[in-house]
Order: C-alpha cells, then structure tokens, then sequence
C-alpha cells in the first residue's frame, strides 16, 4: 500500500502548522519550504479544513492554524480523511470468480485496520516532539 501525494503534503502541511503554532502560516510560505504547487496545495489545505484538521483565515493577516491541538491530531486519522481508498486490494475492480466466498478480503481488511490503529498510536505532537524535525521545520519557515 503506497499513500498518495495529497496524503504526505497534508501530513507536511500539518507539521509545518504544528511547528509554527505561535503564529499563522501562509500556504506561500509552505510551497516554497517544501517545493509544491500553490495549485496542488490549495487542494490539499481545503481538504484539511474541510476535515477539521486546520483553520483558515482570510485576508490581509490570514492564514492556516492547526484546528486543535497537536496532540489531538492522530496520524491514522488524518490518513484515512486524506485517502480515497486504503484497500490493499480492490475485490471490484474485476469480476473474480471467489466474490463472495472469498475469505481473503477479510485478511486484507484485518490488516488494514491493524495498519490504521497502529498509525493512529502516534499524534502530530509525536512528529513535533522530534527535536530534529522539529528544529529543520523552524528553519523551513525562515527560509520561506
């Protein structure tokens, strides 16, 4: 199982929020500290803020903000808000011949609850208490 990119943006978009808690972030600065596309990210904000992960401002002093705190934010759940489909297999996609009597799905679904409920061991406060990561993201925000 592989996550797609509007995934790892929103899990960056969040650590860059998260390390700069103190005040609002740009989505400007955020494209030029990781090197992304306005358009791509303004996806990826709305999405987040739809989903109660970050709050926006408009406006002159506006910006992005973490919705709650870091601590609140699991990672499992934003994972699974961000993603169209976790399944390890698509049973759909093609007519197969064991649909219906197949007990593999079942195996592919117990994994991929153990793969959630494990992600969602860690909060975004567990990124950000990284001293390393914590202090590249500060630097990220001065560059940008």
């Amino acid at each position: 199982m592989e996550l797609t990119y509007h995934t790892d943006y929103s899990l960056r978009v969040l650590m860059f929020a998260g390390a700069h808690r103190e005040r609002r972030v740009t989505m400007r600065e955020i494209s030029a500290a990781y090197a992304i596309s306005l358009e791509h990210l303004r996806k990826v904000v709305h999405r987040l803020a739809q989903k109660g992960f970050l709050a926006t401002a408009k406006g002159r002093a506006g910006g992005l903000t973490l919705a709650r705190p870091a601590e609140e934010i699991r990672i499992g759940d934003v994972v699974v808000a961000m993603e169209d489909s976790l399944a390890i297999v698509d049973c759909s996609r093609q007519p197969c011949p064991l649909c219906g009597g197949c007990s593999l799905k079942t195996v592919f679904d117990s994994a991929r609850q153990a793969f959630v409920d494990q992600l969602n061991t860690f909060t975004l406060a567990h990124l950000l208490d990284n001293t390393d990561t914590f202090g590249e993201l500060q630097r990220l925000g001065q560059s940008a």
